[in-house]
């Protein structure tokens, strides 16, 4: 008798079972995962029409995993995952240096480890639905042993810290904000905005591993200080 395999439904949100090309600020990026949350996305026409409401990716230049997250109140949300490596790793919002956390809108407000893990090492918890994370980027991937769909949920042996900002600032557009939709002259920020603000604080991001790197490469080993050896002579 036969084992009839039964292809798994893809889990609730999550539009690609592969890597896809997303279009984004006028280029294109690799998205791991790309997540529709309806009961996120602002009512009415708008320029959130074409978006999605999760977006996750490897940025090419630096290796760093991002993620664009729209909120509850209508806004989107940016991210940038480091590992233990880094020098900020284990930051919460208010320690990062200010010449890191100007680098995005408004600052970074947001210092935490991955919400998959976190959620699921409390007792009393239950790690939240995949589409509404801050965790892990990983490719949605197929297995085809089993015919399953297995996500970053599955994957809880690595820790990122994920450094990230909001778009609800005075002047920013709140589409579901409890007090209607704003000031006039508000500017909503889309996806293109949210973007260009991930690659900058990637970029930043990596530049103290390198610098980090540098400095350690320049610091003589089993030596003691220049002061402490012109003594000795």
């Amino acid at each position: 008798m036969s084992k009839q395999v039964v292809k798994a439904e893809l889990p609730d949100g999550l539009m690609n079972e592969a890597p896809v090309t997303y279009a984004v600020a006028d280029t294109s990026i690799t998205a791991l995962q790309v997540y529709h949350n309806p009961d996120r996305r602002p009512s009415g026409d708008g320029p959130w029409n074409n978006e999605a409401d999760k977006v996750a990716w490897v940025d090419a230049e630096t290796g760093l995993g991002c993620i664009m997250l729209r909120q509850k109140n209508g806004t989107i949300s940016g991210y940038v995952g480091v590992g233990p490596e880094h020098p900020l790793f284990g930051f919460e919002a208010d320690a990062v240096p200010v010449g890191v956390s100007n680098t995005v809108h408004g600052g970074v407000t947001y210092g935490k480890a991955c919400e998959v893990n976190r959620f699921a090492r409390v007792a009393w918890g239950k790690p939240r639905k995949e589409r509404y994370t801050v965790c892990h980027v990983t490719r949605v991937r197929w297995v085809q042993e089993y015919r399953t769909v297995q996500t970053t949920e599955d994957e809880f042996h690595e820790d990122l810290w994920w450094l990230g900002f909001d778009t609800d600032h005075p002047g920013d557009l709140v589409p579901n904000g409890r007090y209607g939709e704003g000031r006039k002259g508000d500017i909503y920020r889309d996806q293109s905005f949210v973007y260009s603000n991930c690659i900058e604080l990637a970029r930043k991001l990596k530049s103290l591993i390198d610098a980090d790197r540098d400095t350690t490469a320049r610091e003589p080993l089993g030596l003691p200080p220049p002061s402490e050896r012109e003594e000795e002579r």
